[in-house]
C-alpha cells in the first residue's frame, strides 16, 4: 500500500495487489494477475500497468497511461 501521506517517485514492480492512496510519479508494473487500485485520494502521474487497474471515480490521474483491464469504481 502507498498510504495517503506517502509521496513516491520512480519505478515500482509489484508481485501482488497494490492500493494507492497517496502520491506516485513514475511507472508501476504489476504481473498479469495483479490488481492495482487507485483510490480517490491518490495523485498518480506516469504509467500504471497490471492485470486489472481499478480507479475510483474522481481520482486525479494527471498525465497517466493505464494498461490492463480498467475498472471504474464509484
Amino acid at each position: 500500500m502507498i498510504g495517503i501521506s506517502v509521496v513516491m517517485k520512480g519505478e515500482l514492480t509489484v508481485g501482488e495487489d497494490l492500493v494507492i492512496e497517496g502520491t506516485f510519479d513514475g511507472t508501476i508494473t504489476g504481473e498479469g494477475t495483479d490488481t492495482v487500485t487507485v483510490r480517490r485520494t491518490a495523485r498518480v502521474r506516469g504509467e500504471v500497468s497490471a492485470g486489472v487497474v481499478q480507479v475510483e471515480d474522481g481520482t486525479n490521474l494527471e498525465s497517466t497511461t493505464l494498461t490492463g483491464r480498467i475498472r471504474l469504481a464509484r
